[in-house]
């Protein structure tokens, strides 16, 4: 009699609706491992697309970084350390950095989509004017030791991020007359990896009688470059104005434009960053250093310029500043894609938990109201098909683009699992009802995507809305099956 009455307390409880809910809980977050497995799979593809882009992008050009112009000025100083507990003379050659007190750039950038493969990279081709002025160096305020400047070395430099992508050569017009040729390399030794090009102000005929007084130039570069294109505000008043034909700007950085339009056709914007903005110094000693042996006439031109070594000495004499002083001050704009398939897949696998939970309920409460039970393995083959949804959405967004893969993977699996449960159920009707259930679901969540910044409130409030008509339908339902027959023969 015990026996009989265990029996029948687990046949209820296997039937009831109770553990039919914990089981399809336990089928939810089973579910979540091929779910993992497709958020790895989209990682893995989105690594592939990275790799590509910047195949082509070192091909084409990287991103470019425009920092300068910079005024390279080398110069003695005469030195006294304690070497071995005695004075010792030294001349000390270091370099000093001035930048312009007005810097002026004005452009146009035309953008284009490269394809390799079923991939896509951002590149542009960028004609820009560089224009300004520099002051008379003034060595008193960062240099007052200094016994001989070396004013016909006086070097022009310009960093460039990424010199590959300079198509054409560059001349350097000074006080609207003088023409100098650019140079590879930044013009300074130990410029730490700083890339660009440079051009001699002074040849050896033509070095200045004294210091160098305040000129104007002015030079135009075309280059290449992909995704990005940054400024310095190397100018004690820095104004820069661009032009593009590319309609999806992101402007980031340090400083964002004071005028922009975007439309359609492109963009242009306009920085202004006022020296009092920048917290950089407009000269400074570098920290490029050479030690030789120093006598009394050491200022003059025919100085002994043997290097002493001495390690320890050369340590402690570098105390200058490198070269790129503009750290976190780098502005300017990236040529951004809005609708990257592989981002907008890994927001929708985002939504995947509540995504399945959603379809569970809908065919739970299906079930409970007709009386008609569905297996558990049933439950299965419909999550399994709904994982499968993001697998051909990934596939076919990388050839047809997103909003098409969506509508076709929704469409197919949506349809297919209406069907499927309508078979289930033996009802047209309630196949058409699983229909448009899976027609909103699938809808509020390219509209949850589609919102960006709205996105997570769209979610939570399908969310709340899901769950509150799952538990009104469900109020009535026995979910001990207490008061339900056991019948041996049901099915779980």
């Amino acid at each position: 009699m015990m026996s009989e009455h265990a029996g029948s307390f687990w046949v209820r409880l296997f039937c009831s609706p109770g553990f039919k809910f914990a089981l399809i809980g336990f089928l939810v977050l089973m579910l979540m491992i091929p779910q993992f497995l497709v958020w790895a799979m989209v990682s893995e593809r989105e690594n592939n697309a990275r790799n590509v882009r910047v195949q082509v992008a070192s091909s084409w050009g990287l991103e470019q970084n425009i920092k300068g112009p910079f005024l390279i000025i080398p110069f003695i100083e005469k030195s006294t350390v304690i070497s071995d507990g005695k004075p010792v003379q030294q001349l000390i050659e270091r370099r000093a950095i001035f930048l312009p007190d007005v810097l002026s750039i004005n452009g146009k950038v035309r953008s284009k989509v490269l394809h390799r493969s079923i991939y896509e990279a951002t590149v542009y081709n960028a004609d820009l004017k560089l224009a300004g002025r520099f002051k008379t160096p003034d060595f008193g305020k960062i240099a007052p030791n200094a016994v001989e400047i070396r004013w016909k070395d006086t070097v022009f430099s310009l960093a460039l991020s990424s010199v590959s992508g300079l198509k054409e050569t560059a001349d350097l017009t000074i006080n609207n007359g003088h023409k100098v040729n650019f140079e590879p390399s930044i013009g300074m030794p130990k410029a730490r990896g700083m890339s660009g090009i440079h051009a001699r102000l002074f040849p050896s005929s033509g070095k200045p009688e004294g210091p160098m007084p305040a000129f104007h130039f002015s030079t135009d570069l075309s280059f290449a470059g992909s995704q990005a294109l940054r400024f310095a505000p190397a100018g004690r008043d820095t104004e820069i104005s661009i032009t593009s034909d590319w309609p999806h700007p992101s402007f980031d950085g340090a400083f964002l434009p004071k005028t922009r339009k975007i439309s359609k056709d492109g963009f242009s914007a306009s920085w202004q960053v006022p020296h009092l903005a920048r917290s950089i110094p407009q000269s400074w000693v570098g920290d490029d250093v050479s030690v030789f042996n120093g006598f009394p006439n050491a200022a003059s031109r025919n100085v002994s310029r043997r290097p002493v070594v001495r390690r320890k000495m050369l340590t402690s004499l570098s105390s200058g500043r490198s070269l790129d002083q503009f750290g976190r001050t780098m502005f300017g704009v990236k040529f951004y894609i809005p609708l990257d398939h592989y981002d907008l897949v890994n927001r929708a696998l985002k939504y995947g938990l509540m995504f399945l939970v959603t379809a569970f309920a809908g065919v739970f409460v299906m079930e409970l109201l007709s009386g008609r039970r569905v297996h558990p393995v049933q439950y299965l083959f419909v999550g399994i098909m709904m994982v499968f949804f993001y697998v051909l959405l990934l596939s076919m967004s990388e050839h047809i683009g997103f909003f098409k893969a969506y509508m076709v993977s929704a469409l197919a699996t949506g349809g297919m699992l209406s069907l499927y449960v309508g078979k289930i159920q033996q009802s047209l009707k309630k196949g058409l009802i699983m229909l448009a259930i899976f027609l909103v679901i699938y809808g509020f969540l390219y509209m949850v995507l589609s919102l960006e910044d709205y996105a997570l409130i769209a979610g939570a409030l399908l969310g709340f809305v899901m769950l509150s008509a799952t538990m009104f339908l469900t109020l009535r339902v026995d979910w001990s099956g207490a008061g339900r027959e056991a019948v041996g023969s049901d099915n779980i």
